[in-house]
C-alpha cells in the first residue's frame, strides 16, 4: 500500500514487492529441498483418499494412480508460491503465508477430487465395451485368463486396462496368510478396492462364477453385459431429462457473471475501494463463489448414475 506522499508511484510498487519476492524465494528453496518428502506425503494423501480395506491380504493391495505425485508436487508448489505472492502484495507477509497454506490445501483437495472423478468416469466409459468383448470370448470357449489377455492386448492405456492387468499379475501371488492367490480371490480383492461402483458390482457378480464351469461363467458374463447395457440406457435417458437443470444453472450463473463484469467496468473506482482491503478480499471470494454456484449446482444436479444392474 502506497502513501499519498509517494513521489514516483509508477515504480514504487517495486519497493513494496521486495518482501514478497524474498518470501517467494525462501519458499521456493524450501520446496526444492523438501520435494522428496512432499511427493511421499502426496502419495499418502492419495492412498487415504482412495481408502484401503484392512481385510485384504497385503499381496493383493491395489492403489490406483489418480495423478502422478511428482506432477502434483510441482503444481502444489506453483500454487503455493502464486497465492502467497499475490496475497503478499496487499497483506502483511505473515498473514499472507498463513492464508496461502489453507488456500493451497483447498486447491489440492479440489484437484484430487477432480482426478478421482475423472478416473471413475474413464472406468465406467470403457466398461461396457470391455465386458461385451469378454462375454463374446467366453462364449467362444476361451478361458477367463486367456480372454483377459486378449482384451488387454488390444486395449489402449486406461484405468480399466490397469485394473484388469491386476487380475492377471496378482494371480498366483504368494499370500501372507499362506498359499497362492486364486483367480476368485483376485477378483474379490479388486472388487473391494476399485473406485467405480459399477465396476465393483460387476466384479462381485463375476467372483461367484470364476471358479465355476466355463458355460456358467459365460452365461453370467453375458447376463452382466445385458444388464450393463440396460443400465447405460437408463442413465442416458435420465441424463437427457436432467439436462434442463444444467442449462438453467449455466444461464443463471452467466447472467450473474455478466452483470458483475458490467458493474465492475462502469464503477471501477468503487470496486477498488471496496475490495482492496483484507476484508474486501474475503468478500470478493464469497461474491465470486456465489456467482459460480448456479453453474456448479447445475452440473452436479444433472448427473445421473445407475448401478442397479
Amino acid at each position: 500500500m502506497l502513501e499519498t506522499a509517494t513521489t514516483h508511484p509508477g515504480s514504487a510498487w517495486l519497493i513494496s514487492a521486495v518482501p514478497s519476492a524474498l518470501l517467494l524465494a525462501i519458499m521456493l528453496l524450501v520446496l526444492v529441498v523438501l520435494r522428496g518428502q512432499l511427493v511421499a506425503a502426496l502419495r499418502q494423501i492419495q492412498a487415504r483418499m482412495v481408502g484401503r480395506s484392512t481385510t485384504i491380504d497385503p499381496a493383493l493391495l491395489w492403489l490406483p494412480t489418480l495423478i502422478d505425485p511428482g506432477r502434483v508436487a510441482l503444481l502444489v508448489s506453483a500454487a503455493l508460491l502464486g497465492v502467497a505472492g499475490i496475497l503478499g502484495l496487499v497483506l502483511p507477509l505473515p498473514l499472507a503465508l498463513l492464508l496461502a497454506l489453507p488456500a493451497t490445501a483447498a486447491l489440492l483437495g479440489a484437484g484430487l477430487a477432480y482426478a478421482k472423478a475423472r478416473y471413475i468416469h474413464a472406468l465406467d466409459r470403457d466398461l461396457t465395451a470391455a465386458v461385451g468383448r469378454l462375454s463374446a470370448l467366453l462364449k467362444s470357449g476361451s478361458g477367463f485368463r486367456i480372454a483377459i489377455e486378449r482384451i488387454l492386448r488390444d486395449m489402449p492405456s486406461s484405468p480399466l486396462r490397469d485394473e484388469w492387468a491386476y487380475l492377471l499379475t496378482r494371480q498366483g501371488a504368494n499370500l501372507n496368510s499362506g498359499g497362492i492367490a486364486t483367480p476368485q480371490q483376485v477378483v474379490v480383492a479388486l472388487g473391494l478396492q476399485t473406485l467405480s461402483q459399477r465396476h465393483a458390482t460387476l466384479l462381485s457378480h463375476l467372483s461367484v462364477a470364476v471358479a465355476q464351469p466355463q458355460d456358467v461363467l459365460a452365461r453370467r458374463c453375458e447376463a452382466a453385459y445385458n444388464a450393463i447395457q440396460d443400465s447405460d440406457r437408463r442413465r442416458e435417458e435420465a441424463a437427457t431429462e436432467l439436462a434442463q437443470m444444467r442449462y438453467s444453472g449455466i444461464a443463471v450463473g452467466l447472467a450473474g457473471i455478466l452483470m458483475a463484469i458490467y458493474l465492475t467496468f462502469t464503477q471501477w473506482e468503487r470496486v477498488l475501494i471496496a475490495y482492496q482491503t483484507p476484508l474486501g478480499l474475503i468478500v470478493g471470494v464469497l461474491v465470486v463463489s456465489a456467482l459460480l454456484l448456479p453453474i456448479i449446482g447445475g452440473f452436479v444436479l444433472a448427473r445421473a448414475d445407475d448401478v442397479d444392474y
